[in-house]
């Protein structure tokens, strides 16, 4: 019998060999992510609107010129009847009236309008920067798992080479009559196995990469390659302290925040509007008027005997009280977020702690004994292909474990929206 070592390494040149693949850490990515993703780019101007609705708030109203004439004149059967005419008395003599007239708030409406812009910038500041925190996430979340699925095709990929090895050293053996029929069907049965697991961890890595070039703009199909940096230990703060790292500084509640600072301005305006506008104005009219060349002043207001904008202003308060209850569910929210990212964290950390050297050297002595103990007929096939898929159920329990902690790491610092790692 041939004997034939079946180990497992984790071999990085075995994954795919393309000359359009792309090599990137973490940080990396988070860069071109922030310089180039389209939903970001978007998601961009709408502070840009909202910084010139500002500045369209800023601006007076425009004066209003009216210019009347007449058109035709009954008395001298004359269309636009214009020209010198020294009587003023005379039927034949043209028409003409100006007006001009400016709007004048009488409750400083324009600067409670700036105001009102002014606030809706910081709204929108802070939708951006909360879009970015969650695309951060995904990117994040997308990378740990691309790793974490090309270690898995690497483990897999020489599981196959060595799995066909075998299987061609027993169809040898099979010609030579040296073991049964049965033991090279049951490895080829294996093998089918082996072959679907690769389909479907293939399709999986299709996905987190077409995902990735989705968020970072790659187009074609550039395969990617994650970095993973080495994570030094850190000693994470308290509880308490990441709760409140996050109560300062999560986006989602300063969105919050500012949405109640706006509706409370909203109120002040609404109550503005039911003050109505001073029109002021001034006319001159050659001939037409009570007299010749005459020169008038004019003021004009809305009597506001029913419509107080009572109905805008009730919706108004009613809307401080919803963004105040709103702001309280994503307080709450913040807070529990963190809790189960810290006990994620935990709960992964000493997952991890556990995996000892010895464990390790556990694992590999599996696959080793198994081939030697079949070889030499101290246990029959299923036995050795029970330890040889034991064997592979560990590597890819270390490969997650990997993962999970990597993962939980990523939702810390997600749910403070800081660098904890």
């Amino acid at each position: 019998m041939i004997l034939v070592f079946w180990t497992f390494l984790l071999c990085p040149a075995l994954v795919h060999a393309q000359s359009d693949s792309l090599s990137l850490t973490l940080s990396q990515a988070e860069q071109q992510f922030v310089q180039k993703n389209f939903v970001l780019l978007a998601q961009k101007y709408n502070v840009n609107v909202a910084e010139a609705a500002k500045e369209q708030a800023k601006l007076w109203y425009n004066p209003n010129l009216f210019v009347e004439t007449n058109l035709y004149n009954g008395y001298s059967g004359k269309l636009l009847p214009y020209g010198r005419n020294s009587d003023l008395y005379n039927p034949t003599s043209s028409v003409i009236n100006v007006q001009v007239q400016q709007i004048v708030s009488l409750v400083k409406l324009r600067s409670k309008l700036v105001q009102l812009a002014e606030t809706n910038i910081s709204l929108q500041q802070s939708a951006f920067q909360d879009l970015m925190r969650n695309i951060r996430f995904q990117m994040a979340q997308s990378f740990g798992n691309l790793a974490t699925n090309q270690q898995k095709l690497t483990m897999l990929q020489l599981q196959g080479q060595q799995l066909a090895s075998l299987l061609e050293a027993f169809r040898a053996q099979l010609k030579l009559g040296v073991i049964a029929p049965y033991e090279v069907t049951r490895l080829e049965l294996e093998q089918k196995n082996w072959e679907s697991d690769l389909t479907d961890l293939h399709a999986q890595i299709s996905q987190d990469e077409a995902t990735l070039r989705t968020l970072l703009s790659i187009n074609g199909s550039t395969y990617i390659i994650p970095v993973i940096e080495t994570n030094n230990a850190k000693t994470v703060v308290p509880l308490n302290d990441l709760v409140s790292q996050a109560l300062s500084q999560r986006p989602d509640l300063q969105l919050a925040d500012q949405q109640v600072t706006y509706n409370q301005r909203n109120f002040t305006y609404q109550k503005a509007l039911a003050t109505p506008n001073l029109t002021l104005g001034a006319d001159y009219q050659h001939v037409g008027g009570p007299f010749p060349n005459y020169v008038g002043v004019q003021a004009l207001i809305d009597l506001p005997i029913r419509n107080k904008n009572q109905g805008n202003i009730q919706a108004a308060r009613w809307g401080i009280d919803q963004s105040k209850e709103s702001r309280n569910a994503v307080g709450i929210q913040v807070e529990q977020e963190v809790v189960n990212a810290y006990q994620q964290y935990s709960q992964a950390t000493q997952l991890q702690a556990k995996i000892t050297p010895e464990y390790l050297q556990s694992i590999q002595d599996i696959s080793k004994n198994a081939t030697e103990d079949y070889t030499r007929r101290v246990i029959d096939l299923v036995s050795f292909i029970d330890k040889i898929r034991a064997y592979k159920d560990a590597q890819l329990m270390l490969i997650d474990s990997s993962n999970r902690l990597y993962q939980a790491q990523q939702q810390l610092n997600y749910v403070t929206n800081s660098k904890v790692f």
